[in-house]
């Protein structure tokens, strides 16, 4: 399961969304397993107009975890984005879509 949202709240995304305002400042990738069978890793792969930000490594803990990632929003940030959640063997798991307007 996975989302782009505003903000967490006590360990849970709020204001999810595919469009947000570069006024806000910043985005999150929230993703979360269940069940999580041994220590793993999973990667968020930030993409902007199809070149990559920036690629951020999580550690999953059993027996369920949640984690995320986050960017800060620039003005030169508009326009459309991808986040490629991978696991460690590069297999795609889920491709979340989403844009930055004014």
């Amino acid at each position: 399961q996975a989302t782009m949202c505003a903000s967490l709240k006590e360990g849970s995304p709020c204001d999810p969304g595919a469009v947000f305002p570069v006024s806000q400042g910043k985005v999150l990738c929230f993703s979360s397993f269940d069940p999580v069978p041994r220590k793993t890793f999973i990667f968020h792969s930030w993409f902007h107009r199809e070149v990559l930000i920036t690629r951020q490594k999580l550690t999953l803990n059993p027996p369920r975890w949640s984690s995320y990632s986050t960017i800060q929003l620039r003005e030169a940030d508009k326009g459309p984005w991808r986040v490629e959640i991978t696991d460690q063997d590069e297999r795609i798991l889920e491709t979340l879509r989403f844009s930055i307007t004014d």
